[in-house]
């Protein structure tokens, strides 16, 4: 109720941009509502099932029979017989307990492997939910910041399109000037157009991972963020943890053991079980007492060393070894595959953070630059030493330096979370920092986040 009242006291009390939804709202919803996140858990849960299904084997099983008939008997011998209807009954109850059984054994360590996997995949997808939100959001704020610029430049060739038209007619410049302005001024009207629609792609996107729209999101705290290293700063550091903590090569070495187990488990196809076995059951009938062929009431109990030898199957065993055999090769490569991924993938995460570092610096001083070239490459304009296509590209450059940078800030933040992903390492506290870096406005202590609060 307090929430309650705080959301609509917030809503009439603050503008509308102060209910921009940061990274970690994103995120808490998606963790409701992400169907491969939510699949991955499902995945887990049902797999789990197998290590009690396989291990049922290896357990006493019991089985209890019933049944109730009325029958005919006609009997003659040596001039005696009998002739009658009676109802009959019959129960038996067998037990059994396996003594030998190296196939369910093998099927039962087969499911552990299995399992662990599993585990180690949905890990592997609570990571990989935090490393898909943090891009779907900031594919999101890029698209805007491009919309921006795309804006942006459109009024600024509007105005020199006005000023070029304005010159023309009192004699200052030629028709040529008033062409090349108007061809800017089209040529950024459909850039616009096609920076929208980008804008709304992206927003589809990330209402895939949370099933929610959303009116804005939280920016980059003065369109920058902190340029900090990697720590450890080696990438060899950063290899030998992850493949000592991913949770995808967890789930490829626990895939290749359960394939280990799978061959052992149908190579011992053919071999015999074992098993103790117990029978107990009744027969009654219900005869009259001088009926002397059939017996009123019969029980019977044995106990039992059973021993089952499928010795030949048609091929069946040797078949499904060699298949066995072929599933487990293909998992030993893709352990190869995803060791490689690991080590390939950490550094390449690394390089771009170190080389972003340095592409962000060098983009930051690109626009201080581009943005001195056209305040003078206009200034010259005015007094007649420069042409308006001079000032189009000068303004050109500087639209494409500023989304450069706006580019190169978001694939930096990316390789940074992708490379504590690598390693196993990444959690929500990584995402709570990144978000320490958007401009979230807060009122009296209170994050905006409780503007989404409607319970």
């Amino acid at each position: 109720m307090k929430k309650t009242l705080l959301f609509c006291i917030l809503t009439l009390a603050l503008p509308a941009h102060v209910y921009a939804t940061d990274l970690m709202d994103i995120y808490k919803q998606a963790l409701e509502n992400d169907t491969v996140f939510k699949n991955a858990y499902d995945t887990y849960m049902s797999t789990a099932e197998s290590i009690p299904q396989a291990r049922a084997a290896l357990l006493p099983q019991v089985t209890v029979t019933g049944q109730a008939s009325r029958s005919y008997l006609k009997v003659l011998a040596g001039g005696l017989g009998t002739n009658a209807y009676y109802a009959n009954s019959l129960w038996q109850v067998t037990a059994s307990q396996a003594l030998f059984n190296y196939q369910a054994w093998a099927q039962v360590a087969q499911a552990k492997a299995s399992v662990k996997s599993a585990q180690a995949l949905f890990n592997d997808s609570a990571q990989d939910l935090i490393l898909r939100t943090a891009k779907a959001y900031f594919e999101v704020l890029f698209a805007k910041d491009t919309l921006d610029f795309a804006e942006a430049k459109k009024r600024a060739n509007k105005r020199q399109f006005d000023q070029a038209t304005q010159r023309f007619q009192v004699g200052l410049d030629a028709i040529t000037s008033v062409y090349e302005a108007k061809a800017a001024y089209d040529q950024s009207i459909a850039t616009v157009i096609s920076a929208r629609n980008n804008q709304v792609n992206q927003s589809e996107n990330l209402r895939k991972l949370t099933n929610h729209v959303y009116e804005s999101l939280a920016p980059l705290r003065g369109s920058k963020i902190p340029l900090v290293k990697p720590v450890p700063n080696d990438v060899n550091q950063w290899i030998d943890t992850g493949l000592k903590q991913n949770y995808k090569l967890f789930a490829a070495k626990y895939s290749l053991e359960a394939a280990r187990d799978n061959v052992k488990a149908l190579s011992s196809g053919a071999w015999p079980v074992l098993s103790l076995q117990s029978t107990t059951g009744q027969n009654r009938n219900d005869v009259s007492a001088n009926s002397f062929f059939l017996p009123k009431e019969q029980t019977q109990s044995n106990i039992a060393l059973a021993m089952n030898f499928p010795v030949f199957q048609g091929g069946l065993v040797k078949s499904q070894t060699r298949q066995a055999q072929y599933d487990f090769q293909s998992y030993s490569e893709q352990l190869e595959q995803t060791y490689r991924d690991v080590v390939v993938n950490s550094r390449i995460a690394f390089n771009t953070i170190t080389d972003g570092i340095s592409k962000v610096r060098a983009d930051r001083q690109t626009i201080i630059s581009q943005k001195n070239s056209l305040d003078s490459t206009e200034a010259q304009f005015e007094v007649g030493t420069r042409t308006m296509v001079d000032v189009v590209n000068a303004q050109q450059r500087l639209f494409e330096a500023q989304e450069q940078l706006a580019r190169d800030q978001y694939n930096l933040i990316n390789a940074i979370l992708t490379l504590k992903y690598l390693a196993g390492t990444l959690n929500v506290n990584d995402l709570e920092l990144i978000n320490s870096w958007l401009a979230t406005t807060r009122i009296d202590g209170l994050d905006t986040k409780y503007s989404n609060t409607t319970k």
